[in-house]
Parts: C-alpha cells; sequence; structure tokens
C-alpha cells in the first residue's frame, strides 16, 4: 500500500495549496470550505492506508523479487452483505437535510447515523 497513501497524500497537499491559493486570491468562504473539506478527505484515506500499509506489511506488488505465485491464496476478509450502509446513507442524508431545513432532522439523522455506525462494526466485525 506504499503507492497508494502516497497518491493519497500527494492530492491532499495539492489540494492545500490549491485551498490556500483559492482563498488568497477569492476570499470566497463557499469554494474554499469544499476545497478545504477535500483536503481532509484525501488526508483520510492516506493516513487509513499508510497505517494499514505498516500493520500489515509490505505486499507482493510492493516488493521487486516477488512472483505471481506470490500475490496467489487469501485476498482478505470481506463482511457478508449488510444493511448497515443503507442506514448510513439514511443518516447522513437526514443530517445534510436537516442543515438546510430543521434541527429535529439534524438530530434524527445523528441518531440513524450512530446506530448504523455501531451495527456496521458489529457486523464487520463477526467473521462467518
Amino acid at each position: 500500500m506504499r503507492t497508494e497513501w502516497r497518491l493519497f497524500a500527494g492530492a491532499a497537499g495539492f489540494f492545500a495549496v490549491t485551498t490556500a491559493l483559492y482563498w488568497a486570491v477569492s476570499s470566497e468562504h463557499a469554494g474554499t470550505v469544499m476545497l478545504g473539506a477535500s483536503v481532509a478527505s484525501f488526508a483520510l484515506v492516506g493516513s487509513f492506508l499508510f497505517v494499514a500499509g505498516r500493520r500489515h506489511g509490505p505486499r507482493p506488488q510492493d516488493r521487486a523479487d516477488a512472483t505471481h505465485a506470490d500475490g496467489a491464496g487469501e485476498v482478505g476478509y470481506f463482511p457478508s452483505s449488510s444493511v448497515w450502509p443503507f442506514a448510513l446513507s439514511v443518516g447522513t442524508v437526514l443530517v445534510a437535510l436537516g442543515v438546510v431545513f430543521s434541527a429535529a432532522l439534524v438530530a434524527l439523522g445523528a441518531i440513524i447515523l450512530a446506530i448504523s455506525v455501531f451495527g456496521y462494526v458489529a457486523d464487520a466485525g463477526a467473521k462467518p
């Protein structure tokens, strides 16, 4: 995962510079916030890949001396079908709509979101 985390870290750095330049040139709030959110998103994925790569060690794709046979075998564990991704999206949409329409929708969406996160983590942790 050496290449992947570097790609995302580079994108986060690019958007950080772009965000600073955009703010300096335009002083416009909405675009600056959206560009800043992209910095956070790329940095989050890059840091996850960095930690996962350190935890699992180098993959065959990361080694110069690896053969095709080194990449054969079990890829990893993938959770089974679940309702939790759908519930996560419902909670997220309710929070986003609540920001525009009502604090009650934000509260309902946050509750659904919290329950969904815990349910998805519990579901993903239970191997068949």
